[in-house]
């Protein structure tokens, strides 16, 4: 009889109770945050890409740092149909086909963001000074503003 009081006992204090309360924190070693016109970017080092758990109030996630985003334009106003750009993957130089006249500027950024090449827009971008890799290639219009991008594989 004495443990079962015990136990009744037990569980009241343990239903009264309540754990401290906090407001959600993102704890990480290091990381950063890159934004410009375009683009926001956030990130935190050695977190894994993984799902965010929730519950009435609670809000847990691991991986990658998620801000509240705002969706500025979901219209995209260039027509991909409008433009070849081949072979790909490529070696020597990289051919665009397009009848679109408002390509001024071509910059090929590495898979760190680093600009790598720039050039005015040509049938014909040499390529063969880049390293072996991935890299995306922009394309601005004459008042150096941004029209498309695309992924490129260099051998």
């Amino acid at each position: 009889m004495y443990k079962i009081s015990c136990l009744v006992v037990a569980m009241l204090l343990c239903r009264a109770m309540s754990a401290q309360t906090q407001a959600p924190t993102v704890l990480n070693a290091s990381g950063g945050h890159i934004q410009n016109n375009l683009y926001s970017l956030e990130w935190s080092l050695g977190e894994l890409a993984v799902s965010t758990l929730s519950s009435t109030g609670n809000l847990l996630t691991q991986g990658f740092l998620q801000p509240q985003s705002t969706i500025v334009a979901t219209e995209d106003l260039f027509d991909e149909s409008r433009l070849a750009v081949f072979p790909n993957p490529v070696s020597d130089c990289l051919n665009f086909q397009t009848d679109i006249p408002d390509i001024k500027t071509v910059q090929v950024h590495d898979i760190l963001g680093r600009l790598v090449l720039q050039s005015s827009f040509q049938p014909l971008l040499d390529v063969q000074q880049l390293e072996r890799g991935m890299y995306v290639i922009s394309l601005f219009d004459k008042q150096n503003q941004f029209l498309h991008a695309f992924k490129i594989s260099k051998n």
